[in-house]
């Protein structure tokens, strides 16, 4: 049915004819606008703030500090996916240029940035630290003092916590595996490197943008997230309110890639509407976005040990991950330390992996969750190795390089196949690869260059709702958010090749948290996969509920029964049949609904870091001339 097919995207039309709904879009009567004063200092104590010229300017409904957030007793003050250490708006102090110092909400945006431009700040600017091995040195400036309030759903995770309050240590990731003394003891050549990458900003077309609106039954927000759920969530802990009583509403982004995961300006927004009893609005400026989130800086500090005939034997690795100013899914992030040796066979592994407080733009998801910054240093340090020892890289990726049956520094078996020794013959014929790889022409080179990686996805619960309706279609509810990748189009095409029902037939819902079941994000290479699974088996137990109505009114087995082309019918006797809608019809209750969940399993011990990394492995192989 759908599966194969080349169909266009379900959203196509609206795409492009420009009614896509975006929440930068939304209009509510009576919306107020919103606008913020940030930080011209990376580190500073906040001596004194003074709003109240903004808060008299005609047309200000409603003004958000430090001291108003401090004089509240009926909210949690902080939020954070996994620490809760980031405030809507700086309480005591700043800890990065850029970050929020106070709020407006006002009848436009003029006047907002008029009332903003009248709060008055003054800083007692404080020692910063921006280098992430000078931030975990004795005596450097600590970012966040006292106890850590704790916030992630996995513990585990989170074990090692007590132990780095008062340091801007935000977590540790260990792996061990195997004799590392003895791996090095054994190497006929040891390389040490460091390799750094910078941070990165995502860009999207469409910035972070948030409204909000309080309301008898609760707080409702459209935002440009990409994980509904996990925002709902952390809106009311903050409000102290069951999540019943918090509705995230996300229509479509315009691009996301990891910026939109964690919550940001969505607590703002509900902080302000409640203060106005009227909806705000905030979209951020593109220049506010690099204020907001990037993707880690990372250093990475590599060691390695080979036989002369180019087999690894010891890999020793330090990776510092560049948090910044908050934690947000650094704790996780550092896990990727794992890869930091590549898709290669090492029986001797030692890795320290840490995230580091720094007065930085804080650090988010970016494209490869961790990966692209630990590719660069295990691929850098396999062209360096191959020079030491006078291999062709290609040839030293291949005698390396993981096939079936290998281990991986996880400690799990590889027993699918990862092709990767196919996958770098086909890139390295695509280029030319042998005989001289680079070539220079006064001040032009010309050269040619191998990558390998291995990527792993995350391994976050997904569930689905579907409704069989009486005229046979399908409504498939889901919380995955569609951002321009085809999301709702690949999903379709599951639902509708299960069901053996045109995709036509089926209608893809978007996320509404009040309506539509759990999905943690929609990020990180899973969506296809872990929701597409929680779907099959929603309509699978649809079809289930069907093959025993029909074996009542046919009076035929269910196990002598099957569906096909959108109806039961008896094996080998078609014109014994009823379609779906005749059959649901005579349920007399209008539908038949179905639930599918998905759970993939994953785990690492976060001090030796062996167990299960990633449900389902990635390979990829790059080649460049």
């Amino acid at each position: 049915m759908a599966i194969g097919e080349r169909i266009p995207m379900v959203d196509s039309v609206s795409r492009v004819t420009g009614a896509m709904d975006y929440a930068l879009d939304l209009e509510l009567p009576g919306m107020l606008h919103a606008k913020l004063l940030r930080s011209p200092y990376a580190h500073a104590r906040i001596a004194r703030i003074d709003a109240s010229k903004a808060r008299e300017l005609p047309g200000v409904q409603a003004v958000l500090t430090g001291p108003d957030l401090l004089a509240r007793e009926d909210i949690v003050r902080t939020f954070g996916l996994f620490i809760r250490d980031q405030a809507a708006v700086a309480l005591d102090k700043v800890r990065h240029v850029g970050e929020p110092v106070a709020a407006v909400a006002a009848r436009d945006a003029r006047i907002a940035q008029r009332a903003i431009d009248l709060i008055e700040v003054e800083y007692e600017e404080l020692p910063a630290v921006f280098d992430v091995e000078e931030a975990l040195r004795p005596g450097a400036p600590i970012l966040h003092d006292g106890p850590r309030l704790l916030a992630s759903r996995r513990p585990d995770i989170l074990a090692r916590q007590p132990g780095f309050e008062g340091t801007n240590t935000i977590h540790l990731f260990t792996q061990r595996k195997g004799d590392i003394a003895a791996g090095f003891a054994a190497a006929d050549v040891v390389v040490e490197r460091t390799y750094s990458s910078p941070a990165v900003g995502h860009v999207p077309f469409e910035p972070h943008v948030a409204v909000a609106q309080w309301g008898r039954d609760g707080l409702t927000v459209w935002a440009s997230t990409q994980a509904p759920h996990w925002v709902g969530a952390e809106l009311a802990n903050m409000f102290r309110i069951p999540v019943s009583r918090v509705r995230v509403i996300v229509t479509t982004l315009g691009g996301g890639y990891g910026a939109k995961i964690d919550p940001s300006i969505e607590p703002i927004v509900a902080l302000l509407a409640q203060q106005a009893r009227r909806p705000v609005r905030l979209a951020l400026d593109r220049d506010e976005e690099f204020k907001t989130h990037t993707k880690h800086a990372a250093r990475v500090r590599v060691r390695t040990g080979a036989l002369r005939d180019g087999t690894l034997v010891a890999h020793e690795a330090t990776c510092w991950y560049n948090g910044g100013a908050f934690s947000k899914e650094t704790p996780e992030k550092i896990f990727r330390g794992y890869a930091s040796m590549g898709p290669y066979r090492v029986p001797n592994v030692h890795v320290d992996s840490y995230g580091v407080y720094t007065n930085v733009v804080p650090s988010a998801a970016f494209r490869g969750f961790g990966i692209p910054q630990m590719s660069w240093a295990h691929e850098g340090q396999m062209d360096v190795l191959a020079d030491e020892l006078g291999l062709d890289p290609l040839e030293l990726r291949l005698h390396n390089v993981l096939v079936p049956g290998d281990t991986f520094s996880t400690g799990e078996r590889i027993d699918e196949d990862l092709h990767y020794p196919a996958l770098l013959r086909d890139a390295a014929d695509r280029i030319g690869w042998g005989g001289e790889r680079s070539t220079r022409a006064g001040t032009k080179v010309r050269a040619k260059g191998l990558a390998t990686i291995i990527k792993g996805m995350s391994a976050f619960p997904s569930t689905s709702f579907v409704k069989m309706n009486v005229d046979g279609s399908l409504n498939v509810q889901t919380s995955s958010v569609e951002m321009g990748q085809g999301a709702l189009t690949a999903l379709a095409q599951i639902a509708a090749h299960e069901a053996t029902v045109p995709v036509e037939r089926v209608r893809m819902s978007t996320p509404d948290t009040a309506h539509t079941p759990w999905d943690q994000m929609s990020a990180a290479s899973r969506t296809t996969n872990s929701m597409g699974r929680a779907i099959r088996a929603a309509v699978v137990d649809v079809k289930s509920q069907l093959l025993e109505m029909a074996a009542v009114r046919l009076e035929i087995a269910a196990a002598d029964l099957e569906v096909v082309d959108g109806m039961v019918r008896a094996k080998g006797s078609p014109d014994k049949a009823l379609p779906f809608g005749a059959l649901v019809g005579m349920t007399r209750v209008g539908n038949v609904l179905g639930r599918g969940d998905y759970l993939a399993v994953a785990h690492l011990d976060t001090e030796t870091g062996q167990g299960i990394g990633s449900p389902q492995w990635h390979p990829a192989v790059c080649a460049v001339e």
